[in-house]
């Protein structure tokens, strides 16, 4: 028996070594995975979700840092289905320099670092799509903003349910919201968030240097100058 705390998923691989015996740490104890081990896991996961939603047909964990485990989500959940939502990367920067995150990100209080962390995301993100045998759906940000309906339908066929009109009035729900995005879930998709980073671009410097050609081209291709500031 095991439990997973708040952070479920995360919750779930911290329990992985007292699951197989082992005092190797996750994920270098990855090769001592043994089927019985995936099992225990995954039915002690779909346990606790069910203690919150009984009835639900599907639930969905947004927890940031899911990119870095999909792997091990594919062994324990063959039937899942991964979105993956892409921004411009000078505004998902932007915004999570912004926001309040706590020690488990320590890379987002400092431009430079966020942008080499994004590079790497991205790089994780290339290998998992070559290799996953869960199906991945990759919208954009930008596309979603400009044409809601179109993409959130594509979105729910590829979830396996049926459409409902009440998606599109996503921000009439009474459901509690403790994210950051607790305020804009309350609204409709609004257009004021997209090239946000055209603001502060005499600030992003470092941001854009360290995003290489995910940042200098893009600021060139956008506002038809090279970005300025320092460089890191």
């Amino acid at each position: 028996a095991f439990e997973f705390g708040d952070l479920f998923l995360q919750g779930l691989f911290a329990t992985l070594p007292a699951v197989l015996g082992t005092s190797t740490p996750y994920p270098r104890c990855m090769d001592e995975l043994k089927q019985e081990a995936l099992d225990e896991l995954s039915q002690g996961y779909l346990s606790v979700l069910a203690n919150f939603s009984p009835t639900a047909t599907r639930i969905t964990d947004k927890m940031p840092h899911n990119f870095l485990n999909l792997g091990i989500i594919a062994l324990l959940f063959p039937n899942a289905r991964v979105i993956h939502c892409r921004r411009d990367p000078i505004d998902t920067c932007l915004s999570i320099y912004c926001l309040p995150f706590n020690t488990a990100h320590p890379y987002t209080d400092n431009l430079a670092h966020l942008g080499t962390y994004y590079l790497q995301y991205l790089r994780l993100m290339d290998h998992w799509k070559s290799v996953l045998s869960i199906p991945v759906l990759e919208i954009q940000y930008e596309d979603l903003i400009g044409d809601q309906e179109r993409w959130s339908r594509k979105l729910v066929e590829f979830c396996g349910l049926e459409w409902d009109d009440r998606c599109l009035r996503f921000h009439e729900t009474k459901r509690n919201a403790s994210t950051h995005s607790y305020d804009q879930v309350r609204r409709p998709i609004y257009k004021k968030s997209v090239a946000r980073w055209k603001n502060y671009v005499q600030h992003l410097g470092p941001l854009i240097a360290a995003l290489g050609q995910e940042g200098v081209a893009h600021v060139k291709d956008t506002s038809g100058a090279p970005p300025q500031g320092d460089a890191p």
